[in-house]
């Protein structure tokens, strides 16, 4: 048996636990379903905090992703991965409250447990300073206009190709390339003082 590097997750072992959970929940096991919860919720929770700024709004989306997903667990493909599976039903959610709500300025919130980065329990000045910069971060693309802050989160967090980020939200791929440009320029001026 082949021996994996330490520092690599092996996806196909976390798709083959997250099936079981699939196959459990599907046929009506609810703990099953709150596992894959725990499981995927505050990455989630992240992704769409970043995309909307508002902690009601992002709670309120969260949770109506997973029920969806839940109810629609029949139609999932076991084989696929889940958390690509929830965090399409999230983000389409997302977009839609954003459209409903173009005209509202995104509220400058954030809290502690958005911060991503792991604790390295290494200097706590520095641990500090990269908590600080994490949150001027968070709150300087809360305040990009809402056409640049959806297509730079979906590049920069949920990894998305250029294609993708056109294909759902009904842009051209040139558009999602200059939005991506126009909202790093915009970031880039917002933290100058910090860079």
């Amino acid at each position: 048996m082949e021996e994996k590097p330490g520092n690599i997750v092996d996806i196909t072992d976390r798709v083959l636990v997250d099936k079981e959970l699939i196959v459990r929940a599907s046929e009506g096991d609810k703990d099953a379903f709150g596992r894959l919860v725990l499981k995927y919720q505050k990455k989630l929770f992240r992704f769409l905090f970043m995309m909307l700024g508002k902690k009601d709004a992002t709670e309120d989306i969260t949770q109506e992703a997973f029920v969806k997903a839940y109810m629609a667990l029949g139609s999932f493909n076991s084989e696929k991965a889940f958390y690509p599976w929830v965090a399409t039903i999230a983000r389409n959610l997302a977009i839609n409250y954003l459209k409903r709500n173009a005209k509202e300025k995104p509220a400058s919130e954030y809290d502690d447990f958005l911060v991503s980065r792991p604790d390295t329990a290494g200097n706590p000045l520095d641990h500090l300073l990269e908590k600080e910069a994490d949150k001027k971060l968070a709150e300087a693309i809360a305040m990009l206009p809402q056409k640049y802050r959806v297509v730079f989160v979906m590049r920069m967090f949920e990894k998305m190709s250029y294609e993708d980020i056109a294909r759902q939200l009904s842009i051209s791929v040139g558009t999602v390339d200059s939005r991506i440009f126009r909202a790093r320029e915009k970031l880039m001026q917002m933290l100058k003082d910090y860079i």
